[in-house]
């Protein structure tokens, strides 16, 4: 069985379609016996919807270029090792 917790993790793939199928059904499960969560979920959901509605405005100059700063150094950095 899921808990909660377990739950809060996989919710962004959950929402979005995402999650393998074997982890949509312990969600479905999780969610027919827990109100809670079934609430967070609800509301996490509506935050969702709320945000798609926002208007799109450009970021502010000095965040922009700072952002891509921060991208370039993450590019720049080489890769970590192959886990084997």
């Amino acid at each position: 069985m899921m808990t909660c917790r377990e739950l809060i993790q996989l919710l962004i793939d959950f929402v979005s379609g995402e999650l393998p199928p074997e982890h949509q059904a312990l969600v479905q499960q999780h969610l027919q016996t827990c109100p809670p969560c079934v609430a967070y979920l609800q509301t996490y959901q509506h935050t969702i919807r709320l945000a798609r509605q926002l208007p799109c405005q450009p970021l502010p100059p000095d965040l922009d270029r700072r952002l891509r700063a921060a991208l370039a150094e993450i590019k720049a950095m080489p890769a970590p090792p192959a886990v084997t």
